[in-house]
């Protein structure tokens, strides 16, 4: 879900596969194309893992620029700034605004962490003939070893080993200890790295060492990050839409009132696509440090999301395109038309629906794009993304009449409110006919009531506005298309806002 860029000059398709899995991995083999990514494109990245020791890069005019600035530009220097120039990347990284915390150093050696007594506690744990802490002091010893350390300090032990293997093995990894502390003698450049940070009292850059799971773990915590997965979908689903914006894509117009039978409005492509571009560029790469500085980050984007939609849009205007019999078949459209509308109108006039989060976002961004462009029924690999931060644990199977209860127990409930609040649940028409409210006029009355309230009563706005989504296809034909055993979008995206939508059910 999260796109990744290595930087390698061994590269080979098994280091990929045995590194990243099938995960997203953009690879660059030389410096300079590293370096031209780096200065260029990385709003296409989420997390960096970086080589210090690109050696095998060509020896470019570029490189030998730089070396010069090191040294004599000889084939010499060139060859050692390549050793180190993974550093020079990182610190272009830095200054191109890419958070530390996304940047990770694959090294074949990061052994920085050995102590003493580590090696203590080993020779004790043979000594009292304990296995399980032996084998667990060894394997904290050696987690941060590459792969060549590694087997050369379990070659000292096999099935069975003596007093003579253990004193091997103890003297190799105190050599290893010592080789840190030797004035910088045998350390690699990322230990040198460290010792610097240390001394000048700054956090070093993360490592992970090949041939570890150090790799893995790390990549785990970036995809458990809810902003980046949710960032990324956006990105990604931008760039998609920017490719269907041609007058045949664009359903958004549908939805412009009309005048006379002509659009109040016109909506040229070029806005549409500085439309996407701002709302791809409204969430940096860097996640905001706090709770309240996320919110405020995410209400921009709503705000920007929502705002399309504004007074000459209209979601009744398919009603006249399409005719009530001609509705039924994009009840969906109509309902992502509305959802949309109202939530443009709630964001203009109140904060009710923070705090915000990407679940909300997600959905909503979803239903937007659905119902401004014209695209298959299946589902596109930016919604895929942005489904997975809506809920991941799925209960595929959606009962159709537990679902027609909880519709009805969602009216219920909102009765009940407008019923406390003294609000009316029927209105007059221009004609002055009785009319029974329907459910996104009642939520909009509770909103209303609630905006600017201090005294208010707490309601789960976003449960409104998911409720709405079922509510408004309530009719049977377009229920069983919502509770389908397919991976089309509608149903898929059902299957994921089920739970949320009735969390009481």
């Amino acid at each position: 879900m999260l796109n990744i860029l290595w930087v390698e000059d061994e590269y080979s398709e098994q280091k990929q596969i045995q590194f990243f899995k099938n995960r997203h991995v953009t690879v660059e083999t030389h410096f300079d194309g590293a370096e031209k990514v780096i200065n260029s494109d990385l709003n296409k990245y989420d997390v960096v893992v970086l080589d210090i020791n690109l050696e095998n890069s060509e020896h470019t005019e570029n490189v030998k620029k730089y070396a010069e600035k090191y040294a004599n530009n000889s084939e010499d220097s060139v060859r050692e700034f390549l050793k180190k120039c993974g550093m020079n990347l990182y610190f272009m990284l830095l200054e191109n605004g890419f958070p530390k915390d996304q940047i990770v150093f694959l090294t074949a050696n990061a052994n920085i962490s050995i102590d003493s007594r580590e090696i203590d506690q080993l020779r004790q744990a043979f000594d009292n003939r304990d296995v399980q802490s032996f084998k667990k002091a060894l394997t904290i010893i050696t987690s941060g070893f590459g792969d060549e350390d590694k087997v050369n300090a379990y070659k000292f032990i096999g099935h069975s080993y003596d007093e003579i293997d253990i004193k091997g093995l103890c003297s190799y990894l105190e050599a290893c200890a010592n080789n840190l502390n030797n004035d910088g003698q045998g350390k690699n450049t990322y230990e040198i790295l460290c010792e610097t940070a240390n001394n000048c009292l700054i956090k070093a850059p993360r490592a992970c060492v090949k041939g570890t799971r150090q790799l893995e773990t790390a990549l785990e915590e970036y995809e458990a990050k809810k902003y980046l997965v949710f960032r990324r979908g956006i990105i990604e689903g931008c760039e998609f839409l920017k490719n269907h914006i041609d007058n045949d894509d664009i359903r958004f117009r549908d939805f412009i009132k009309l005048e006379n039978n002509r659009p109040s409005i016109e909506i040229p492509s070029i806005e549409i696509k500085n439309y996407l571009d701002a709302l791809a560029q409204s969430l940096p790469i860097r996640s905001a440090i706090d709770e309240s500085a996320l919110n405020l980050q995410y209400r921009l984007f709503l705000r920007t999301l929502s705002h399309e939609w504004e007074e000459n849009v209209e979601a009744r205007s398919l009603e006249i395109l399409y005719g009530n019999n001609g509705l039924n078949r994009i009840q969906d459209i109509y309902t992502y038309a509305w959802i949309m509308k109202m939530t443009r109108n709630w964001v203009s006039h109140a904060n009710l629906l923070e705090p915000l989060n990407e679940a909300l976002l997600a959905f909503l961004f979803l239903v937007n794009m659905r119902a401004m462009f014209r695209l298959s029924k299946s589902v596109q690999a930016y919604e895929s993304i942005l489904l997975s931060c809506i809920n991941s644990n799925l209960d595929c199977i959606i009962n159709i009449e537990d679902l027609s209860n909880n519709i009805s127990f969602a009216y219920e409930q909102v009765d009940n409110i407008l019923n406390y609040l003294q609000i009316p649940l029927d209105y007059k028409d221009k004609d002055g006919n009785q009319k029974h409210k329907h459910f996104g006029q009642k939520i909009n009355e509770i909103y209303r009531r609630n905006t600017g309230n201090p005294d208010a009563e707490d309601h789960d706005y976003k449960k409104l506005l998911m409720q709405y989504f079922w509510v408004n296809q309530k009719q049977e034909a377009n229920l069983r298309k919502l509770v389908a055993n397919s991976d089309d979008f509608l149903p898929t995206l059902a299957r994921h806002v089920y739970s949320i939508s009735f969390p009481d059910a």
